[in-house]
């Protein structure tokens, strides 16, 4: 008799949900309507660097120990796209930590209302395996900046 392995899988980015933003708004005044609309302060740190050498805006919020950590990460540059989502997609709001589904609608509602705003929404981890590595740049980057924070 062939005993059956046991295997344990683990979601590599638990309590994590993004949404995907189309806006023609640039960075700064985008970040400026959402931390009016949620009461947060994203603030812009270095640029993340990916792969190929492009440079996309980044923007940090950490609400502390139990709160949300937000991040605002521009995925569109000079004409160059880090990733390709089935809708035109220019940046992502990385949101870590548990939010409940109502108050993640509730984030999703006040974006979309933001003037110049085309449509925001909820990007499907499951369905975009390819967002795993930009998961990791955005957290290997935040690592970076709050390390040369405390020094």
């Amino acid at each position: 008799m062939v005993k059956k392995k046991r295997k344990i899988v683990v979601e590599p980015f638990d309590d994590i949900k993004i949404i995907g933003i189309c806006t023609h708004l640039e960075d700064f005044k985008i970040a400026w309507h959402i931390n009016k609309l949620l009461n947060i302060n994203l603030v812009k740190y270095s640029d993340i660097v990916n792969e190929d050498g492009f440079e996309f805006s980044f923007y940090l919020y950490d609400g502390g120990e139990n709160s949300n950590t937000y991040n605002l990460v521009e995925i569109v540059n000079a004409g160059a796209r880090w990733i390709k989502f089935k809708l035109p997609t220019d940046y992502l709001i990385v949101i870590r930590n548990f939010i409940n589904d109502e108050s993640l609608a509730n984030v999703l509602d006040k974006i979309k209302h933001i003037d110049g705003v085309q449509y925001a929404y909820i990007i499907d981890l499951d369905l975009n395996p390819k967002i795993d590595a930009i998961l990791e740049d955005i957290e290997m980057h935040e690592i970076d900046i709050v390390t040369s924070m405390k020094k």
